[in-house]
């Protein structure tokens, strides 16, 4: 009689890594450059305090680790402001978060003229986002009908990749949604060059 032997603590702790990446939040990633002001201090010796404002180009990139990173930095549901996305509030934040201290050359919430910003995934790490991380109410259908609604925002407002429109497009396959795709396929057309 064969007898099988095994580490039972090494086999809790390899389950418990397939039950993490299964519950790992998606691999977004903001992407954010443009041109903000430095701030530091100079001749601190002194008896005069002296703030010295330079103007750099920055390029960050922030991976978000968990659904109350997405809630506090991107989440487009501003409804109450008026506005989908708040793209001055998402760079300040994200300036918040670099070691330094960094401002933004304009004030407004909504615009951030002199700034590029995108938030990159794969189709299934947007689909799992809305399905799986984002608190919506209703039914499997009902999460996808408003998952592919804050996507066409997220699109419309440019914040988005080729990943979002692609995620929106297996929804409405999978779901069977009445939802227009005429936005998400020209997302996607572009990003191939119309091919």
């Amino acid at each position: 009689m064969a007898s099988k032997t095994t580490n039972s603590k090494q086999t809790r702790e390899q389950q418990s890594a397939a039950d993490s990446s299964e519950s790992q939040f998606p691999d977004l990633t903001v992407q954010a450059e443009g041109t903000a002001d430095r701030l530091g201090r100079v001749n601190e010796i002194a008896k005069a305090d002296c703030l010295e404002t330079v103007e750099v180009e920055l390029a960050v990139e922030y991976d978000i680790d968990s659904s109350d990173e997405w809630r506090n930095l991107i989440d487009p549901d501003y409804v109450a402001h008026g506005q989908t996305v708040e793209k001055g509030t998402i760079i300040d934040n994200l300036l918040d978060r670099l070691e330094g201290h960094y401002r933004r050359q304009s004030d407004s919430r909504y615009e951030a003229p002199d700034w590029n910003l995108t938030v990159t995934g794969s189709a299934t790490a947007w689909r799992r986002l809305f399905m799986e991380f984002v608190q919506m109410r209703g039914s499997d259908s009902d999460r996808a009908d408003k998952g592919t609604l804050r996507l066409k925002q997220l699109l419309a407002a440019d914040l988005a990749d080729t990943g979002a429109a692609l995620a929106a497009l297996e929804l409405i396959n999978q779901y069977d949604l009445d939802r227009a795709t005429d936005t998400f396929m020209a997302e996607v057309t572009d990003s191939t060059g119309g091919e």
